[in-house]
């Protein structure tokens, strides 16, 4: 193998190594964003959880039974209660 063989299978490898560690950055990048959107998005869950229990608590000082508010939103009545006595703790 003469010098300019070596020099185009160094170069070629090297190409190799500059793509992977690009393809590398472009994973990281990904992880980033998705880690922004995941924190986003718990943000946003708890502000709806927030919403919907306020929700639960005018709905029972409206006298609507908790077994019809747990029926509406598809929640076992003893979660419901859980979730409730959960607030009261805070």
């Amino acid at each position: 193998m003469d010098n300019d063989q070596h020099l185009q299978r160094v170069v070629a490898s090297n190409a190799k190594v500059v793509e992977l560690q690009q393809e590398l950055q472009d994973i990281r990048e990904q992880e980033a964003a998705l880690q922004a959107r995941r924190t986003q998005v718990r943000t946003e869950l708890d502000t709806a959880r927030q919403d919907r229990r306020a929700e639960i608590e005018s709905a029972i000082a409206a006298s609507i039974p908790k077994v019809h508010i747990a029926r509406a939103i598809g929640m076992d009545r003893t979660n419901l209660y859980k979730l409730l006595d959960a607030g009261s703790s805070e």
